[in-house]
């Protein structure tokens, strides 16, 4: 890629009409390909945007560095195959006591994979606009469990949620310190903003970064756990949360780039070797390790059919 296929992309973006006739609502779009950046700001933006659930790579990728500082003797065991009752129980109020039986089968890598066992999507915006952010934690403890912990796969905000409170617990202190300590500081990353419901953050959604920042994020996960050179978590976390866990056939979108083919662990699987982290209105994180290659987009489009099937550069 060079200068002029990239200006070509962002004509596409400033040309093309969303389903209602109206241009795209884009922030940023970012491409670096052999660590070769370019960024264009769409009406020169120069705030943060709103990641959504690329949220959930972020949380997934603090729970890695968690295991190995626990690896380390720096903290009691913890890994994926951690239960979460015995790190919350202090600090829930379960009136269903027919969820107990099941709470105390929720390991770590459950919450990872939205395969907690619940049948109805929980703690979206709209679901909760009216709530109390005190109230969610109670709320998602209470609502009912009906399949047994690792059988049953439904997206939901309720797992990445319910992992920030396991981790802030586990931890015994606030987790946006811990995660600004152990990951933001030696990305080098300053301006952000990550919103808490209640005593905690929340998680699945409300992180706020810069397309520069997510890009140094994106390295990460490309780098196996290095960024310049400098590891910041262990490979064999990034290789454990990019294996497929649920095929999801029902928001596959087989003639897109970014297709969502199947979840892997707070991050989405393309049949071809991309994997990405994804949000609603149209934000993209995605790695394409073959190709050195990463692309961002971070937009307020509802319509975001646009976004997925854009002609991206897959190939040198």
């Amino acid at each position: 890629m060079d200068k002029r296929d990239f200006d070509e992309i962002v004509n596409m973006f400033n040309t093309v009409k969303d389903s209602q006739g109206n241009n795209l609502n884009m922030h940023y779009l970012l491409i670096s390909v052999n660590d070769n950046v370019f960024l264009h700001r769409f009406n020169d933006r120069k705030t943060y945007s709103d990641i959504r659930s690329i949220s959930k790579t972020v949380l997934t990728l603090v729970t890695g560095i968690v295991r190995d500082l626990s690896a380390k003797g720096h903290y009691p065991h913890f890994d994926e195959n951690t239960y979460i009752y015995p790190i919350i129980k202090n600090v829930i109020h379960l009136n269903n006591e027919k969820n107990l039986p099941y709470l105390k089968k929720v390991k770590v890598k459950h919450l990872l994979t939205h395969t907690v066992g619940y049948d109805k999507v929980l703690l979206m915006r709209d679901d909760i606009a009216e709530m109390d952010p005190f109230t969610y934690l109670d709320y998602v403890v209470n609502e009912p469990i009906v399949y047994e912990p690792g059988e049953h796969y439904l997206y939901s905000n309720a797992g990445f949620y319910l992992l920030s409170v396991v981790l802030q617990e586990f931890l015994k202190e606030d987790l946006l310190a811990f995660t600004d300590r152990h990951l933001f500081k030696k990305l080098n990353i300053e301006n952000y903003k990550w919103e808490k419901y209640g005593n905690y953050l929340a998680g699945a959604t409300r992180l706020w970064l810069l397309p520069e920042d997510l890009l140094k994020i994106g390295k990460v996960l490309m780098d196996c756990g290095l960024y310049n050179g400098k590891r910041i978590i262990q490979k064999d976390w990034i290789e454990k949360i990019l294996v497929p866990t649920a095929r999801t056939e029902d928001v596959d979108t087989p003639n897109a780039v970014f297709r969502r083919y199947a979840y892997a662990h707070g991050l989405w699987l393309a049949k071809e070797n991309i994997f990405f982290g994804h949000g609603t209105d149209g934000q993209i994180l995605a790695i394409i390790p073959e190709k050195k290659s990463i692309i961002i987009t971070l937009a307020e489009q509802k319509d975001i059919a646009p976004v997925k099937k854009s002609h991206w550069p897959t190939s040198p």
